[in-house]
């Protein structure tokens, strides 16, 4: 019963510490928007368009909350707006209550709630599926949000926290002895799917990695099947969208640019000629030409894609053009960067080595291949087709929670005392560095 206790009162204090974390990273946040983030004087659209930016990351979050529009691209993310709108209805009643916009505040609130909860997932894997000591669990926790791209979706608007829990919420359910029951699998799936298209097929990956063991090909044929009907009603939802939704925003943008042009043409024209030239620039780079592809670039080459945004940006953010947008309209920042301090590629080098040692020896492991499942589909994605190549570090937290498993797998089989004790040191240095060169470039960022 004591020991009980004990347990409870330290994964409450885990918890606690992760609340406190994210908490203060949203509170730096609230710090960084104008007055016009709060004022009902402005339009959501005015108000976060002009001051938000993060380097690929979206506004439309933060626009969505102060007043409910679909403007998310639907055939991407079919329900992502739809998953918001409860947050966009408490901000009604607060604004109301208030006479401001809440919506930061919100968005605050929700998106520490939602990363406290990733974070004690991920320490139940560490502790539950691999078996590591509490010290251990802790140290990779820290370690993994220290990734650049896995702490700023913590607190900056977007939708890869979302992606983040349900995946790392996928692989806890699917790596428990007796897998996911397929309903289970099918509503994650359906969210995910509704979040981003992409996440649907990492979820059914992972589901077919968690069930190939226990079932035969026969079987995991008619589980497959069994993830038509929720595609099916994200088809739905998407057709009911097309016509309800989507059409009325695209008759009120038509009306915003005719008021726009009556406002001052020659400006107006000036902008949309610059947009058009934009547009054509990236159709033109395309890999394939098809709307599902536009994000692609087939002028970016693959190995420094790797190593300055991949693996780079993603975990250790470049002193120069910090937080600007590579697929801005103007101000552009350069599809690569280089670093300027030689020990940025070492700690790079650190974090990447310890992966591969944690992929040899947790690879007969299947919580190794669970989590794997996400990283080379996106490997695939944004390394073979470069599909969001100006800006896929931002995509870091889809993937890199497969890093400290793969570590924490490692730390577990290793029975070597002297190997070990190379790896944890390794780990509290990068753990230190990660967190110190991050928020050092980040806090004066930020803060107004």
């Amino acid at each position: 019963m004591e020991r009980s206790t004990h347990h409870r009162i330290y994964v409450f204090l885990i918890a606690l510490l992760g609340l406190c974390i994210f908490g203060a990273m949203n509170g730096l946040m609230l710090m960084h928007g104008p007055e016009a983030w709060t004022s009902q004087r402005f339009g959501a659209w005015t108000a976060f368009h002009k001051d938000f930016v993060f380097s690929g990351f979206d506004q439309f979050t933060y626009i969505v909350v102060s007043k409910w529009r679909p403007i998310f691209e639907i055939y991407r993310h079919p329900m992502l707006a739809f998953l918001i709108w409860p947050l966009t209805w408490i901000n009604s009643i607060l604004s109301e209550y208030f006479h401001m916009n809440c919506a930061i505040y919100v968005v605050a609130v929700t998106y520490t709630l939602v990363s406290t909860a990733t974070w004690c997932l991920l320490y139940a894997i560490f502790r539950r599926r691999i078996g590591l000591s509490r010290t251990s669990s802790l140290l990779l926790l820290l370690f993994y949000f220290g990734f650049a791209y896995v702490l700023l979706a913590s607190f900056v608007p977007d939708h890869m926290i979302w992606t983040q829990f349900l995946l790392i919420l996928t692989i806890y359910l699917a790596s428990s002895q007796k897998g996911m029951k397929y309903w289970l699998a099918l509503a994650i799936y359906f969210f995910a799917a509704g979040v981003t298209l992409t996440n649907g097929i990492k979820v059914w990956l992972i589901d077919m990695i968690a069930a190939y063991r226990s079932a035969n090909y026969t079987k995991l044929f008619r589980r497959s099947l069994l993830y038509i009907v929720p595609t099916i009603l994200l088809g739905c939802v998407y057709l009911w969208q097309q016509e309800i939704y989507y059409e009325e925003e695209v008759s009120y943008q038509k009306l915003m640019r005719q008021r726009a042009i009556e406002r001052d043409s020659v400006a107006t024209m000036k902008k949309f000629t610059r947009d058009s030239l934009f547009l054509a620039k990236r159709h033109e780079k395309q890999s394939v030409d098809s709307r599902f592809f536009a994000f692609t670039d087939n002028t970016v080459d693959r190995g420094q894609l790797v190593y300055e945004n991949f693996f780079g940006e993603g975990f250790i953010l470049h002193r120069d053009h910090l937080m600007e947008d590579a697929n801005a309209r103007k101000n552009i920042r350069p599809v690569i960067v280089h670093y300027l301090d030689w020990w940025n590629y070492i700690a790079e080098a650190g974090i990447v080595v310890l992966f591969a040692g944690g992929i040899w020896w947790g690879r007969r492991k299947r919580l190794l291949w669970l989590a794997m499942m996400p990283f080379l589909f996106d490997v695939c994605l944004h390394i073979g087709l470069r599909f969001a190549a100006a800006d896929v570090y931002i995509m870091t937290a889809h993937w890199a929670y497969v890093i400290p498993i793969a570590i924490g797998l490692m730390l577990k089989e290793c029975k070597k005392t002297f190997l070990r004790s190379i790896v944890i040191t390794t780990l509290v240095a990068l753990t230190v560095f990660l967190w110190w060169h991050n928020l050092n470039l980040l806090v004066p960022y930020i803060l107004p």
